[in-house]
């Protein structure tokens, strides 16, 4: 039998022990609820929090009228067109995208000839988007601008090119903010003589 003096004093050893072993149990347990906390980070930052670079295409591009008329005696020629199209944005992203002063610009030969705003939005996750627009362009004298207009009047095939240009960001929740620029760079060629489109070619770039 211990004593009464011994037996407090053998308790008074274990109490050490049993206390550091439940600090030893409390730090992993601890750790363990750290780690699980960094997967989920690393799993939320690699699919839902992931951004994707919203998508821009031609859902439809359509000549509306277009004419070339040369004037003989200045040796100079005027161009008529309207073009029409339909800019598809989508936002593969889980969360909004905002945009603004968006617009659609028309070049021949790398001159521009002709501009219209696109308008400013949101777009709202994982959704598309179709932005209209029409370009017009009224008694623009070419011959001077272009050295490239006689040949083109030769081959009846006027070669333009429209770059839709949409700058905006996606936000969640004030954390992570992402502002990009994207733009859609098209090639188009038209008949003269039918008034037709012969054919199209876009390129989709995003600059962050």
């Amino acid at each position: 039998m211990i004593p009464g003096g011994e037996e407090a004093e053998v308790k008074a050893q274990k109490l050490p022990a049993y206390k550091k072993r439940k600090c030893q149990i409390c730090c992993g347990v601890a750790v363990l609820l750290l780690l699980a906390l960094a997967v989920v980070i690393v799993v939320l930052s690699q699919t839902l929090f992931k951004f994707r670079d919203p998508r821009l295409s031609i859902i439809s591009l359509k000549l509306e009228s277009i004419s070339v008329s040369v004037d003989p005696f200045t040796l100079s020629a005027t161009l008529n067109i309207s073009l029409a199209t339909d800019v598809g944005v989508s936002n593969p992203n889980h969360y909004d995208f905002k945009y603004s002063n968006s617009t659609a610009v028309l070049f021949y030969h790398g001159l521009q000839i002709g501009d219209v705003a696109l308008g400013a939005g949101e777009i709202r996750a994982e959704k598309t988007v179709a932005l209209a627009a029409v370009v017009t362009v009224d008694a623009l004298k070419i011959v001077e601008e272009s050295p490239d207009v006689v040949s083109d009047l030769e081959s009846t095939i006027v070669p333009l090119n429209v770059t839709s240009t949409i700058p905006g960001h996606v936000n969640l929740a004030g954390i992570f903010k992402h502002h990009i620029v994207a733009t859609l760079d098209c090639n188009v060629e038209v008949w003269i003589n039918n008034q037709t489109l012969k054919d199209y070619e876009c390129t989709h770039h995003v600059k962050l």
